[in-house]
């Protein structure tokens, strides 16, 4: 138990930092503001850029872009309806791969008991 715990560590760290390093990679080459947040096993929050302002200043851009701030009967826009389908269809393609690691993990653990 203790050495699938320090994997699990292991593999957090290792994941954390490529997660950072391709949101870094994002913003940089294509000149776009982006964050991260991670929040670890232990509840310890993470971000980048660790700049709280900067991380600040994104989710206040996707508050404003993503909150119903339309009355009911206002249609969205065209620019506000690519948006939302982009994040869905980004999404999807997240929680697919996490099903997918989890899954490879599954059976890694159980390969390792046998």
């Amino acid at each position: 138990m203790a050495e699938e715990n320090q994997n699990k560590k292991k593999t957090y760290q290792v994941r954390k930092e490529c997660i950072k390093r391709k949101t870094m990679e994002l913003s940089t080459l294509c000149d776009i503001k982006c964050c991260t947040i991670i929040t670890s096993p232990q509840g310890e929050l993470q971000t980048w850029p660790e700049n709280l302002d900067a991380v600040k200043q994104v989710l206040n851009l996707y508050t404003k872009t993503l909150s119903p701030n339309k009355k009911a009967n206002e249609e969205l826009s065209e620019e506000e309806i690519d948006i939302l389908t982009l994040v869905e269809s980004k999404l999807d393609a997240v929680n697919n791969r996490i099903r997918y690691l989890e899954n490879k993990n599954a059976g890694f653990v159980s390969n390792n008991k046998d």
